[in-house]
């Protein structure tokens, strides 16, 4: 197995710092785009953001079992392509998900919403779900994998935190006029987007070539019965659908939060961005080695535990500046070490379905493994516009009251410590590929058995 270069590591992570600048600038500000430019109700875009990621999710499955032979015969590549061909897709739509046409009716801006953020969905998928594949045919190497994982993570933060920082830059400039900084902010991601896609394209490079093991094509239906067998597959698809779920939501809510309850102090949004970085680039040298000394599952529950206790301990402190970046000094390095493994733990997962069924089908179980991710998309898109009009949000007032600041407050540190604490619970009970916890356990029923 040729080992990695440093190339193709630098490569995969310019993958998804291009894909998060889209993502991040979807989950943060799209709804405050919805509800403050466009005037859509917070409820219609709850709806909204419900109805097309279930679209997206049930789409996933499609492009999975497509990426696994469009360009295989053609190119000898399965998934590289695909970060050429899917670049000019999501940089349109991405553009045209922040900008609308002048005139419209408030019918006609909500149908535009649901056209140009399903387009942009189907976009996403198409280049995503090749490029979450893309890592399984790499390498094969665990320590490699979570270098790449490594990789991906810092290259998704970096794209997230570009956004963070420039867009509270953005929004203060044209402060009159903030259709204008959503739309001159979303072309300027979307173009260093585009760059690097082409560059993972070039220095990325799929080295294992796996021999086709059977004529006969893989049903898709089959596919999807030996991973409802797949153990770990569960475990680390639901775990991802609560993280996700507080993952989205708490960022959808932080403009909000930061706006109505902590008096318009946007620009903590650039602090916790420059936060973010010092973590990662505290982290993400020892997650090897980390790893190697306590095992995926000890360190998986871990980060999601200790996310949660800390999420849940800032609700029930004052409402405060000091409280919300407590938050993100204690609490996003527990985040970020459960979501840095998890890419990793998807390659051994897809590793470990073909120990069980001895087919190859990596687009097909990454695509479902999306799919779950995408539900947890629609669940926090809906659940933040929703919510938001049940507590009585109205963008036309200047200060909200006490139920709604209170509401708003719980969907961004109360909800997502419930989600995460669940995902801890998970991979205790359902989490089984660690050789180093499996040979703890097994050491101890062996001392266990020799007393006896």
């Amino acid at each position: 197995m040729k080992t990695l270069s440093v190339s193709n590591k630098v490569g995969y992570g310019l993958g998804d710092f291009g894909n998060n600048m889209s993502f991040a600038m979807s989950s943060v500000f799209l709804l405050a785009y919805y509800t403050d430019v466009l005037g859509i109700s917070a409820a219609a875009a709850g709806t909204l953001f419900l109805v097309a990621r279930i679209w997206d999710a049930i789409n996933d499955p499609m492009m999975g079992t497509l990426c696994d032979k469009l360009f295989s015969k053609r190119t000898g590549d399965k998934f590289r392509p695909y970060l050429l061909k899917g670049s000019w897709p999501i940089l349109l739509a991405s553009i045209l998900m922040f900008w609308s046409p002048e005139g419209l009716t408030d019918m006609q801006k909500l149908t535009w919403a649901y056209i140009t953020y399903i387009f942009w969905g189907m976009s996403y998928t198409f280049i995503n779900i090749p490029y979450g594949s893309l890592a399984s045919v790499m390498t094969n190497e665990p320590g490699e994998r979570a270098a790449l994982s490594g990789a991906r993570s810092m290259g998704g933060l970096f794209g997230g935190v570009l956004c963070n920082l420039l867009m509270p830059l953005l929004l203060s400039f044209y402060a009159d006029d903030l259709s204008k900084a959503y739309l001159y902010g979303i072309i300027g991601f979307s173009l260093v987007a585009f760059v690097c896609y082409i560059a993972a394209y070039r220095l990325t490079a799929e080295h294992i070539k796996h021999e086709v093991t059977t004529t006969e094509p893989v049903k898709f239906s089959e596919t999807l019965k030996t991973l409802t067998k797949n153990k770990p597959f569960i475990c680390v698809s639901v775990a991802s659908l609560f993280m996700l779920t507080a993952f989205i939501t708490q960022g959808s809510m932080l403009y909000y939060y930061l706006s109505e309850n902590l008096g318009g102090a946007v620009w903590i949004i650039s602090v916790t961005a420059v936060l973010q970085v010092i973590t990662i680039l505290a982290i993400a040298p020892f997650i090897g080695k980390l790893t190697a000394r306590f095992g995926v599952k000890n360190l998986m529950m871990v980060g999601f535990f200790g996310a949660a206790v800390v999420s849940a301990g800032v609700f029930m402190l004052p409402t405060s500046v000091y409280t919300t970046l407590s938050f993100y000094v204690l609490g996003m390095p527990f985040l970020l070490l459960a979501s840095i493994l998890i890419w990793a733990n998807v390659a051994d997962c897809i590793d470990h379905n073909y120990e069980i069924s001895g087919v190859r089908s990596e687009g097909i179980i990454y695509s479902s493994y999306s799919f779950m991710r995408k539900m947890g998309q629609a669940i926090a898109g809906f659940l933040s516009g929703m919510g938001l009009s049940a507590v009585g949000y109205s963008a036309t007032v200047e200060l909200q009251s006490d139920i709604t600041l209170m509401g708003i407050k719980a969907m961004m540190f109360l909800l997502p410590a419930v989600c995460l604490f669940f995902s801890a619970v998970l991979y205790k009970f359902m989490w089984t590929l660690d050789p180093v916890a499996n040979a703890a356990q097994e050491k101890k029923l062996k001392a266990k058995n020799a007393i006896a």
